[in-house]
């Protein structure tokens, strides 16, 4: 598929390019991003040039991955990604990371709302997929509060399950079905 761009009010969503090489590094270098993505430690420009090319570019033209740029639409510099990926029988995952600049202002859950509805969306304006799902570091408290703002529902915890920069994790995972109502309040525990 050819990359696709998604709008909102306030936001443009397309494919990173090799120009966006410097935002990529800036946000990929962020502790919190560090802490939570498996990210490569040190981040330089030959690995966000690398994750453009061969994971973003090719995911689009494999129909494999399909991962948005995140910028406003007044300001069109990179402020994180949101993405699409696992794709299998008619279910994905997703996943988004943010550079400081842009949290805090409701421009993750925008922009992941955005991408979900597209998901979601019938052929040939959409994915038509049936499920989305979101997992998660259980610390991760910025990410899940955005899936539960999604109105993804609460789907469990694996203990232990997550290898992380030499340390075991638990996992939280939450989900969404293309017929589920979104608006209606969901049910976390307390982290």
């Amino acid at each position: 598929m050819q990359p696709v761009t998604l709008r909102t009010d306030r936001l443009v969503l397309s494919a990173p390019e090799l120009g966006d090489a410097d935002d990529v590094v800036a946000y990929a270098n962020d502790p919190d991003v560090i802490a939570y993505t498996p990210v490569p430690v040190p981040y330089g420009h030959a690995e966000a040039r690398y994750w453009i090319t061969d994971v973003v570019a090719a995911g689009w033209a494999a129909d494999s991955r399909y991962e948005f740029g995140i910028r406003r639409a007044d300001d069109l510099r990179l402020l994180g990604t949101v993405g699409l990926f696992a794709f299998a029988d008619g279910a994905a995952e997703i996943g988004y990371a943010m550079h400081p600049d842009g949290r805090g202002s409701g421009i993750m859950t925008e922009a992941a709302e955005r991408v979900l509805h597209w998901a979601f969306a019938g052929v040939p304006e959409g994915l038509g997929l049936l499920r989305v799902q979101w997992r998660a570091i259980a610390t991760n408290t910025a990410s899940a509060a955005v899936a539960q703002r999604l109105g993804l529902r609460f789907e469990g915890r694996t203990r232990s399950s997550v290898l992380h920069r030499g340390s075991r994790h638990d996992q939280l995972l939450a989900a969404a079905l293309h017929d589920d109502d979104r608006s209606a309040p969901t049910v976390w525990p307390a982290s």
